[in-house]
């Protein structure tokens, strides 16, 4: 019985391992948590209250979506993760917890339209950013609100930027669409 407890168990390991090596290579970064302390930061830059969606681009394991479902439980928030464990593991957990305001999706966002964002919260890699800035530009309406962690918006000109006293000196870039 223990042994094909342990098989069972070296074949889950292997295969959340090769999942989450496959999606770093073919979106070229892991899925990383945020730090608490990042966390706490945006969570501290965030409204009071948002009209309307607010969309995490790359959920990962979930945290943030979900600290967003509880701060705005009257908006509809959308979270997007195209890695499938983490992806797993935050549709289990949203399933526990039955967050009715919050959507999780496992595709690629860039394929959704953002034209309904009131708040966008990410955090992806540079590229993602570069592609972003032009999804921005042309679906955000003027006004929406945009929080990234660690990676800046290249050409746009933060409202404000902030530096977590954390390992990494993380900075969180506070944004305005125009």
């Amino acid at each position: 019985m223990w042994i094909l407890f342990g098989f069972i168990l070296i074949m889950f390991l292997i295969i959340v391992s090769a999942s989450i090596v496959y999606s770093t290579l073919k979106y070229g970064i892991s899925p990383m948590p945020s730090s608490s302390k990042v966390k706490k930061c945006i969570e501290e830059v965030l409204p009071d209250r948002v009209e309307g969606k607010v969309y995490e681009l790359g959920c990962g394991w979930g945290a943030l979506a979900f600290r967003l479902a509880s701060l705005y439980p009257e908006a509809e928030i959308q979270a997007y993760e195209v890695s499938p464990m983490p992806w797993l593991y935050t549709y289990i957990l949203q399933r526990i917890y039955r967050f009715s305001n919050m959507t999780l999706y496992w595709k690629d966002f860039y394929l959704d339209s953002l034209e309904d964002a009131s708040l966008i919260v990410c955090y992806l890699y540079p590229g993602a950013m570069e592609r972003l800035k032009k999804k921005f530009e042309e679906e955000l309406k003027p006004g929406t609100l945009i929080v990234s962690n660690t990676f800046a918006i290249p050409g746009w000109e933060p409202e404000q930027v902030i530096k977590v006293n954390d390992f990494y000196r993380t900075k969180v870039y506070v944004y305005r669409s125009k």
